[in-house]
């Protein structure tokens, strides 16, 4: 096979020198151009494999090949950038390509894997209303004064339970939050099975009469890790909606009972009427009411079913006046 490959490339070369087409040549022969250049790379002499270049001002001298050896040898956790930097901490400057290069070349590079971060899931599946609860607050500005809207709301539905505006948080509050929560939905105090309340790690919270009460009432309590909101997404995602929706576009609310007033309609509006993209469009209070994902899943596979067979329905009527016509 090489040596008809050879032919032909010998074959095409006198017909070329006899002013033939490059294209005429290959059709006649039925070779495609792709074959041909590929045929005529492989055949090309073999080019030395170390070429010797003029040494510049950028050319890493052996010693400071040696110098890289050295470190990788003392610090063999290390990968290209971190040796780079423990030479330039020494004196002397090396890119980090320069560093990557030599160690590729003694085959000190190793695969690096990048580790998912364990706080990017939550530490909770809630699969029912009224199971866990989050509680945070935020700030706003009440006739050019700093307050405080503290929430309470349900990570199964994200319907928000309760609110409460305050100019100062502290523990008593995070306690009524969380009895106005109850009563709001009819839970009382001595019920057997209270929903667990995530709180992120504020003096409000960790406080010992916050401890305290919810021992009493046999209720758990859930802290969120330092630093990290993911542990309370639901609440921290709901504060930057209301935000963006409400909060920023007012600003300053003119009074307490204003600002009462307009905070409520928003999170009624919010709860019964706002779709939601995590619960697949449907609001939070009917999915809080329902406390069933599957069910509300299934309706909306028959709702997505019935508007195709619908929308099939239609196009057939379309098609059969204009075959009429």
């Amino acid at each position: 096979m090489k040596i008809q490959k050879q032919e032909i490339l010998s074959f095409v070369e006198s017909e070329r020198q006899k002013g033939r087409i490059l294209s005429e040549i290959l059709n006649h022969l039925q070779v495609p151009r792709s074959n041909y250049y590929r045929w005529l790379k492989n055949s090309a002499p073999e080019v030395e494999a170390e070429t010797k270049s003029r040494a510049t001002v950028k050319t890493v001298t052996e010693v400071e090949h040696g110098r890289i050896d050295a470190m990788k040898v003392e610090h063999p956790e290390m990968r290209h950038r971190q040796i780079q930097g423990m030479l330039q901490l020494e004196g002397c400057y090396l890119s980090a390509t320069s560093v990557y290069k030599r160690l590729k070349s003694q085959g000190q590079i190793e695969y690096y894997e990048r580790r998912p971060a364990p706080w990017d899931e939550p530490l909770y599946e809630v699969i029912g209303a009224n199971i866990m609860w989050g509680a945070d607050w935020t700030q706003m500005r009440i006739a050019g004064k700093r307050w405080y809207l503290l929430n309470l709301i349900d990570f199964y539905s994200r319907y928000v339970v309760h609110f409460e505006i305050v100019e100062n948080v502290c523990a008593r509050h995070i306690i009524a939050l969380y009895e106005m929560g109850l009563a709001t939905l009819n839970i009382p105090l001595d019920h057997w099975c209270k929903p667990e309340l995530r709180l992120d790690q504020g003096s409000p919270n960790t406080a010992r009469v916050t401890r305290e009460f919810f021992k009493d009432i046999k209720a758990d309590l859930s802290f969120a890790r330092v630093r990290r909101p993911t542990d309370n997404a639901r609440t921290e995602r709901f504060y930057r909606t209301i935000k963006q929706e409400e909060i920023y576009l007012v600003g300053d609310y003119q009074d307490e009972t204003t600002a009462r007033e307009t905070i409520g309609e928003y999170i009624k509006w919010y709860n019964e009427r706002r779709p939601h993209q995590a619960l697949w469009n449907y609001t939070p209070w009917l999915v809080h009411e329902t406390n069933n994902k599957t069910y509300l899943r299934n309706a909306l596979k028959k709702l997505k079913q019935k508007t195709w067979e619908d929308r099939k329905e239609y196009w057939l009527e379309i098609k059969k006046k204009k075959n009429n016509y």
